[in-house]
């Protein structure tokens, strides 16, 4: 099945007055809220403009000072800095990669690594001690027989040996 795609167009000034028609402006310092319908499940809008899907943060980081003001590259990630998902207002953005989103989610233990993770069946000596214990190819120091002793797969112990999970530990 081959899918046909639509054409990518430029994105228009009257898409640009479009977008700000939809957000409640307010002072310089407030969030200025989209009023488009939030998605249930990502918590933000999304704008249409010239067959492209926007979240509203982006296209207003983006077109904020008027028609493709800022060029952002793809790996950048618009963060908005007051937890508010519908804010638009650019004074609350700044854009980031990937990983230092990531640094910053862990840094403010907005997300739960290692043993503070509410499923989390190992601790951080368990870790330690299945990376010195592990042996290839070995019987009683394989990947089952590890893994039966924590209960947990072979797979999960293998993801541990090679840094795939649990990076954090040493």
């Amino acid at each position: 099945m081959t899918y046909k795609h639509r054409p990518v167009k430029p994105v228009t000034q009257k898409d640009v007055d479009r977008f700000w028609s939809k957000v409640d402006i307010g002072e310089p310092d407030e969030c200025w809220n989209w009023l488009g319908k939030p998605s249930e499940r990502l918590k933000h809008g999304l704008f249409n403009a010239g067959n492209t899907l926007y979240r509203p943060a982006r296209f207003a980081y983006q077109h904020h000072k008027g028609l493709n003001a800022v060029t952002l590259q793809r790996k950048h990630k618009i963060v908005v800095t007051c937890g508010n998902p519908l804010c638009c207002n650019p004074a609350h953005m700044v854009a980031e990669t990937q990983q230092a989103v990531w640094n910053r989610i862990i840094n403010s233990g907005t997300m739960k690594i290692g043993s503070k993770h509410k499923r989390s069946k190992l601790t951080e000596a368990d870790i330690v001690n299945i990376r010195q214990r592990y042996t290839p190819n070995s019987f009683t120091d394989g990947l089952q027989h590890i893994g039966d002793d924590y209960g947990v797969t072979p797979g999960c112990i293998r993801d541990i040996v090679i840094r795939k999970t649990w990076r954090h530990v040493e």
